[in-house]
């Protein structure tokens, strides 16, 4: 009895290292893979609702792509650790540190500290705080808006006399283009004049946009 077991697991042994069962492991590790690409390829495909996309585009501004995935991941987890943050996002803690001050100057995200009674150092917790992100909203929408009418003023207050350096250096209005008697003062080209009625409407046409949608 003991030859014949010592056999078949000998067979056994033999028979998952041959050729065929490689290869088979193979395929099977391949479609795995196959399958996690796609299973990624579909999360990608799914569309964000305009809130959701916009508040992810405000996150960007403030801490960009790190600070995205860090909001994404604590959604409405409450007093979520920094180092359980840098596991699950498999980003460096000093990476995961940055972000969230990042979060935490602009009141985006919330934190508590505790004692770690093993270690004896301090943990952050953090918690992230869904009604600063309109307030930040209105408020970059609301100076953007300014900018945009600020640049809106000047560009009907200077109608067609702007000048432009044929390489695209630099774009002047007649004042800072008598200075530099009209060469650009960056590459010594002499400048062309501009019209502007398409930035003018162009311009117009963003503030009506953003207004629109407040």
């Amino acid at each position: 009895m003991a030859k014949e077991t010592k056999s078949k697991k000998r067979a056994k042994k033999n028979k998952a290292n041959s050729p065929k069962s490689k290869v088979h492991k193979l395929k099977t590790k391949n479609s795995k893979k196959e399958e996690s690409k796609k299973a990624e390829s579909c999360q990608k495909l799914v569309k964000k609702s305009p809130a959701r996309q916009r508040t992810d585009d405000t996150i960007f501004i403030v801490a960009g792509e790190s600070g995205v995935r860090v909001v994404n991941f604590l959604g409405d987890k409450k007093n979520v650790s920094e180092f359980v943050i840098a596991d699950k996002l498999k980003l460096d803690m000093q990476t995961i540190r940055n972000t969230l001050y990042k979060l935490h100057t602009h009141n985006i995200a919330s934190y508590i500290r505790k004692k770690d009674r093993q270690k004896g150092w301090y943990i952050s917790y953090w918690t992230f705080n869904k009604k600063r992100i309109k307030e930040i909203i209105v408020n970059m929408r609301n100076m953007h808006l300014e900018k945009l009418r600020e640049r809106l003023e000047k560009e009907e207050a200077n109608k067609g006399v702007f000048f432009i350096c044929p390489k695209a250096c630099a774009r002047l209005d007649f004042d800072q283009a008598t200075e530099f008697e009209y060469k650009c003062p960056e590459c010594g080209t002499l400048l062309h004049q501009q019209e502007n009625l398409r930035t003018i409407e162009h311009l117009k046409e963003k503030i009506k946009e953003i207004e629109c949608c407040s």
